[in-house]
């Protein structure tokens, strides 16, 4: 419960001291991220359902959300639209979405930031048509949850002026925009723990507007032989040890130890932002959008001459992790206190590596340039998927 209500209290959630017409904002912990979304999307689902009839029940969402929102709709029988992204800004347009939204649309969702690329979606505006419509909004802060907060608590302070990043007209770009219930459409929130809470693995929270709709996401059966069942999440049970290490965790860290982590990694994550971008950019390579969180995309201006997927092979040969992503083919990086202090030493193998591989393309052909390469050039993406399965099989065999 006291790990619930500090999650609460960070993410600026009515409690029910504030308003007892619907007992607040409330929450439960979670095994991670994935059970987070999948909880919201059932909970916004089961109240529809219960509420307004509604059997038919279709999410409307950016195509960057988090893949457990098409596992929640796989696994509720929950219809999935995605909405494309703006190639350049990686946003989303409000009104593509408005116009994919129908009297079945139980649920908007969008992310602070999303995992490809960490941009944060226009949470304000989605959850603003989402209220107008009468419908939920999820905002998914799994990644950045725990870092966004601390970021407005230290531009605010100003220690992070010195790396902000302005445009001629001497206006912020940085500025965090809202993105969890002081939104009034905020109907619904994850964030995860066990990233930069620095918690177990094993440690989400989803939080909820109001009491009333948490009690969709449980599960009761009264007429079990065994007794009278009820569970709040999707594991019958799970380990408590969990629960008292991030409790133990996020009190001995504190606000103070938030910020401190938190600005280590903001200013290296806009080292690298900047340094790919900036007026002594990389040539070759662009950002994707303006990120303002830990994560940082970027890909390739010209493929024909630099593979991103080479690139990101090259950096691994210097010990550079790096992910790489899809639709578009880009590569990103994702801070954490362990790439503190070493953002010129990043950006220093990264240019050598878009230099290494415009040089001799021939040499970054193979690996996971060529699995990504074959996997844009199948007619049908539909034959990936036996892939992938068996690929999951082999994790499990003897």
């Amino acid at each position: 419960g006291e790990v619930v209500a500090m999650m609460i209290h960070l993410f600026r959630g009515r409690t029910s001291r504030d308003d007892d017409d619907d007992g607040g904002c409330c929450g439960t912990l979670t095994s991670g991220g994935t059970e987070s979304i999948l909880l919201a999307c059932k909970a916004h689902r089961d109240r529809a359902r219960d509420l307004r009839g509604i059997v038919s029940p279709e999410i409307v969402a950016p195509t960057t959300v988090h893949a457990a929102f098409q596992k929640a709709a796989h696994y509720f029988g929950m219809r999935l639209i995605l909405v494309d992204v703006d190639e350049r800004t990686g946003l989303v347009d409000v009104d593509d979405v408005r116009r994919n939204m129908t009297r079945n649309t139980v649920l908007v969702a969008g992310s602070a930031p999303n995992f490809p690329h960490g941009i944060i979606d226009p949470i304000r505006e989605l959850s603003e048509l989402a209220r107008e419509r009468g419908v939920g909004f999820h905002s998914d802060c799994c990644l950045g949850g725990m870092i966004l907060p601390f970021v407005e608590r230290l531009q605010a302070d100003g220690r992070l002026d010195d790396v902000a990043s302005r445009p001629d007209d001497d206006v912020d770009v940085d500025v965090i925009p809202p993105y969890d219930f002081r939104l009034p459409g905020v109907t619904s929130l994850s964030a995860d723990m066990h990233k930069y809470g620095y918690a177990p693995k094993g440690a989400s929270c989803v939080m909820y507007s109001s009491e009333e709709l948490r009690r969709y996401q449980y599960f009761v059966s009264i007429d079990w032989t065994g007794g009278i069942y009820a569970s709040p999440t999707l594991a019958g049970s799970r380990p408590g040890g969990i629960s008292v290490a991030t409790w133990a965790g996020m009190v001995h860290l504190g606000e103070e130890g938030y910020l401190e982590l938190t600005e280590g990694i903001i200013r290296t994550t806009r080292a690298i932002r900047e340094g790919i971008r900036g007026e002594n950019g990389i040539d070759g390579l662009e950002v994707i959008g303006n990120p303002l969180s830990s994560v940082v995309a970027f890909r390739s201006t010209s493929p024909k001459e630099v593979n991103i997927y080479g690139v990101g092979q090259a950096m691994a040969k210097n010990g550079w992790n790096l992910n790489s992503l899809q639709y578009p083919s880009c590569l990103h990086i994702c801070c954490t206190n362990l790439h503190c202090g070493k953002e010129t030493a990043f950006l220093t193998d990264l240019r050598s590596a878009v230099e290494e591989v415009r040089a001799h393309p021939e040499k970054y052909a193979g690996g996971s340039a060529a699995v990504y390469g074959m996997a844009h050039s199948i007619p049908d993406a539909t034959l990936l998927e036996p892939i992938a399965r068996g690929f999951v099989d082999a994790l499990f065999s003897g």
